[in-house]
């Protein structure tokens, strides 16, 4: 689906909301899905600098949206259900075997999970829900106001998979980010934590150079957005007590996927 398209669906979307949420299934449905890669810079131990990508897809209406990795649900998914555990246990000895006979680590990337983190956000709550891991056996969920971070919008322009961004900067949480969104996407979201701008967010990076994000691709979706998938226990706890379990595991563990921590 072209530019033009995409915009036109979603101005219409927002016209004919309160009727499609009476017509559609249980979840609501997205108006829009967007991908992102993540890049991660960091250093880690003998190995030096090490850089990390990781794949998030962004489902959003104007109401809510949600921020995620597919392999996560996947395999979320498969944990919820005995069929699910013992598919996902084949998948593992499959993945094992190829790894012992080719010794390609590629092998092993469908079963193990690169991050454990979801995002949702709910317009009419004012509420941003995190679900993460907090430790070696440990998740945790927390919530937080939408709306804390303060964008300083510029003048400056460019052009970022065809559509016309306009920059804005923030510093959130002690780290400066640069943000380019596109004004004619009028949704107040982005990747990770970082909407309240006048535009989908579509490139984002902080100033230490550690931690971006970029677009992939994005089309118009009727894709439902559903919950998590509750397999596991996830404790209710602060944001700071989250950071705090995280910085202890992964001080003696092999860091996954480290996102920004704010």
């Amino acid at each position: 689906m072209n530019r033009q398209s995409i915009i036109i669906t979603i101005i219409v979307f927002f016209a004919m909301l309160d009727v499609s949420a009476k017509k559609n299934a249980e979840y609501p449905r997205a108006v829009i899905k967007v991908g992102y890669t993540y890049h991660e810079t960091f250093v880690r131990g003998s190995d030096g600098i090490v850089n990390r990508d990781i794949s998030f897809i962004l489902l959003a209406n104007k109401e809510q949206s949600k921020f995620y990795n597919a392999k996560t649900e996947f395999k979320d998914s498969l944990q919820s259900t005995p069929q699910g555990r013992a598919a996902e246990k084949q998948l593992l000895n499959d993945a094992v075997k190829r790894y012992l006979e080719t010794r390609d680590e590629s092998a092993m990337n469908a079963v193990v999970y690169q991050t454990f983190l979801y995002i949702f956000r709910s317009m009419s709550d004012n509420q941003m829900t995190v679900y993460d891991k907090a430790g070696s056996l440990e998740y945790g969920v927390y919530t937080e106001p939408l709306g804390e971070i303060e964008w300083e919008i510029s003048d400056s322009t460019k052009t970022v998979l065809g559509y016309d961004c306009v920059m804005a900067t923030a510093n959130y949480h002690g780290r400066d980010w640069t943000a380019w969104f596109a004004p004619d996407i009028p949704l107040q979201e982005g990747p990770w934590k970082l909407t309240g701008l006048p535009g989908l967010i579509l490139e984002a990076s902080e100033s230490t150079g550690q931690h971006s994000f970029e677009v992939t691709g994005l089309e118009a979706s009727n894709q439902e957005i559903v919950p998590i998938y509750p397999y596991q226990q996830y404790d209710k706890m602060s944001r700071i007590e989250m950071l705090r379990q995280l910085r202890n595991y992964r001080d003696h563990e092999e860091p996954l996927m480290q996102l920004p921590q704010v």
